[in-house]
């Protein structure tokens, strides 16, 4: 049985996990897909990245077609239990097929695919290495000072790529595309990469950062893209398609301007700070938007929901793209999360009274040798250095 007929198979135990609202139970899919299959499955049905792209989707159709549906809704008289209930079954078979179409065309995909170039979801050697999601799911590693032409599933070339820089040059004679097509690229530990979009908005992503965004934008539709980690950007302005960059607990809008966005899963806030122009942001969760001013940085603490909104110093926030390393008044156990996405290190502090002492420090070229060293000076400690592996006594 191929993996299109295995998905159509388990669409009606998805189904009914959708409508029930119950958590997926991946032996109901891992019976009847390798593991390779079932992690890209259920990445599709739970990531937030692809619920809010289908979420969108379903935004622009509702949008585009809602001149005929208003024809046929006056002889609509079911319920509305009955409507939702319908919806729910729709959306889940809908999705089921999705899928199957998703694998299929990723199937079509691996008979051209360059084996030198390309990478399983499961290799754990992409962890180390710049990796860029095509819209038919192939993932490909992109060497930091390498040269390439980026093509979609038609041959065509989309993008260009230039040592650290992916440029998404738009063609003014191309035809407007009819629906969105992502693209999706995953920055490691101990590097940064720069992309130019198709509309020429600049995106300078900090190391262990990924960031969602369409190969080219459509005339009239929000230009949304979704960041998970940190970002700076430099957004070309356009009144009537505002830029809106989606995190997994708060959303950034603005018209065109430049601001950093800092969305790790593992910091307690995520924080925006603008340089010039001005931008909007509001909680994943309701509608209340805070408007910035340059020189202000928002804190939306993810705890209690709230937003604090100081005036800051940008450059501190911003020095990452030159390569630098600023903290200003930042405890030490922050510090370290900056340093072992810098480094590419993973280090274990058991000093525990060192862990919520304050710090101000800026560091260019240094070496993590170094920056440990520069810190052991003002507050002693001894540390360990195995390989990657750091250990603070």
């Amino acid at each position: 049985m191929n993996i299109i007929k295995r998905i159509i198979k388990i669409s009606k135990s998805v189904a009914l996990n959708i409508i029930h609202e119950e958590p997926i139970d991946s032996s109901d899919i891992s019976n009847n897909f390798s593991d390779t299959d079932t992690s890209e499955i259920l990445e599709k049905l739970t990531n937030d990245d692809y619920r809010k792209e289908r979420d969108l989707q379903i935004k622009s159709i509702n949008k585009t077609k809602n001149q005929d549906w208003n024809k046929v809704s006056p002889y609509q008289k079911e319920s509305k239990s009955f409507t939702t209930f319908f919806t729910r079954i729709a959306a889940a078979i809908v999705l089921c097929f999705g899928l199957a179409y998703y694998f299929s065309i990723t199937d079509n995909s691996k008979l051209i695919t360059n084996p030198s170039s390309s990478i399983s979801t499961t290799d754990t050697k992409a962890q180390d290495h710049i990796v860029l999601e095509l819209g038919n799911g192939k993932k490909e590693i992109i060497t930091a000072d390498g040269t390439r032409n980026i093509v979609d599933e038609s041959g065509k070339v989309v993008g260009v790529q230039k040592g650290a820089n992916l440029n998404y040059k738009e063609n003014a004679l191309e035809k407007e595309p009819e629906k969105l097509v992502y693209n999706k690229l995953t920055i490691p530990y101990g590097k940064v990469f720069q992309i130019t979009l198709s509309d020429n908005t600049i995106v300078h992503l900090n190391a262990g950062s990924s960031i969602r965004y369409p190969v080219k934008f459509i005339k009239g539709e929000n230009r949304d893209v979704f960041l998970e980690g940190e970002a700076f950007f430099d957004v070309t302005e356009n009144k009537e398609q505002p830029f809106i960059v989606h995190t997994n607990n708060m959303n950034v809008e603005v018209l065109g301007t430049k601001f950093n966005v800092s969305s790790y899963p593992e910091d307690p806030s995520v924080n925006t700070v603008l340089v010039e122009g001005a931008v909007t942001i509001n909680s994943t969760e309701n509608e209340n938007k805070t408007l910035l001013k340059p020189g202000h940085k928002a804190d939306w603490k993810k705890e209690n929901g709230n937003v604090v909104v100081n005036n800051v110093d940008t450059r501190i926030y911003t020095a990452w793209i030159d390569g630098k390393v600023v903290f200003e008044h930042m405890v030490f156990k922050n510090i370290l999360k900056k340093l072992e996405r810098h480094y590419n290190v993973s280090i274990t502090n058991t000093n525990t009274e060192l862990a919520n002492e304050t710090f101000t420090a800026s560091f260019d070229i240094e070496s993590i040798d170094q920056v440990l060293l520069s810190f052991s000076k003002n507050y002693e400690f001894t540390y360990e250095i195995k390989q990657d592996q750091i250990t603070i006594n």
